[in-house]
């Protein structure tokens, strides 16, 4: 879009927009490694100016996605227009000779879908500027896997998902620039002694289904299976508060579904995340109680101290879980080879 750093400060300059040297920098680099901007600020900073003049600057339009709570993936991708299919239909079914499959295959072809704007982003000729405004305002619900296969492609996805996970920054030619350090829990030393949050668990019951004779799941209706599993789901991770403490289980529940009751989690596969890590943490605890057994207290209210905790009640997410059982291991592993 720019060919040099000048270009975009005359660019912007022109458009009346008045920007430092750090924000045409950041606008040139961005462009010329194709990578989001992500702007933070109070109203009326100039956030959204910025996009229109960028766009102004290079010669190109802007496709804004103003996000809300409530907004599901049709406003943002776009939807089939129901009206236009069904008027179709109408005017082939008059004809004698109707090929019905090929009537299909047309019927969802793009020329009836109504694209919204990341879809439209996607198919301008020349680069766009995409304008996601009020990201913050998106709710759980709209994480569907469609929006983030589509914000995958403008390279949004460190941004929506797993924010303390290992990112590996590619060069021009997708090549890793740096090789990260794996962590403990998925070295092969580690694997027996870290906690594998993210593992799956055996215990967790099998996705597959079979599928009856009348087309329903199991031979019964798939929306009772799927209300079934998720009943399941709730009841065992409402047992799993008496085994881990109302702090690690509260913390649990807001980190992995930011929701404080099972019961607010609409989907399976978020009910089953937050199982396979309550599970995790407590085989976390039960390897705490076998450590304990065998060094006595003393040096877990040192560990609790140097993590500036007062007791074991206090710890509410497994990377602190993760960090005593493993001090006191160590400590139960040295007194082991002085013995």
């Amino acid at each position: 879009m720019f060919s040099s750093l000048e270009e975009v400060r005359e660019g912007l300059r022109s458009t009346g927009y008045i920007a430092d040297s750090i924000a045409t920098t950041t606008v040139f680099l961005a462009a010329k490694l194709h990578k989001p901007v992500l702007l933070e600020g109070p109203a009326g900073s100039g956030k959204t100016q910025l996009a229109y003049a960028a766009a102004e600057a290079a010669g190109t339009s802007v496709e804004r996605l103003q996000c809300y709570e409530g907004i599901n993936e049709e406003k943002a991708i776009g939807k089939f227009d129901e009206p236009l299919q069904r008027l179709c239909v109408e005017l082939k079914a008059k004809s004698a000779n109707v090929d019905w499959e090929s009537l299909q295959t047309e019927l969802h072809s793009q020329q009836f879908f109504s694209a919204g704007p990341l879809l439209r982003a996607l198919q301008c000729e020349r680069p766009c500027v995409l304008l996601i405004d009020e990201l913050d305002k998106v709710d759980h619900a709209f994480e569907a896997q469609s929006f983030k296969r589509a914000c995958s492609c403008f390279g949004l996805g460190r941004y929506l998902y797993y924010f303390t996970g290992t990112w590996v920054d590619l060069d021009d030619r997708k090549r890793p620039k740096t090789i990260p350090k794996l962590p403990d829990w998925a070295t092969p030393e580690g694997s027996w002694r870290g906690l594998r949050p993210y593992a799956e668990s055996a215990s967790m019951p099998s996705r597959r289904t079979t599928t009856g004779n009348n087309g329903n799941i199991n031979g019964h209706d798939s929306r009772n299976g799927a209300s079934d599993q998720s009943a399941s789901f709730v009841h065992e991770i409402e047992q799993m508060e008496r085994q881990l403490g109302k702090r690690m289980y509260r913390g649990l529940l807001k980190a992995v579904a930011r929701a404080w009751n099972p019961k607010d989690i609409r989907e399976p596969e978020v009910q089953q995340k937050v199982l396979v890590h309550m599970r995790t943490a407590e085989r976390g605890l039960r390897r705490l109680d076998v450590a304990l057994d065998k060094i006595g207290p003393e040096p877990l209210t040192q560990v609790l101290r140097s993590l500036k905790l007062q007791s074991l009640t206090q710890v509410d997410n497994l990377q602190t879980l993760h960090q005593i059982v493993l001090a006191l291991e160590a400590v139960a592993q040295e007194r082991a080879v002085k013995q």
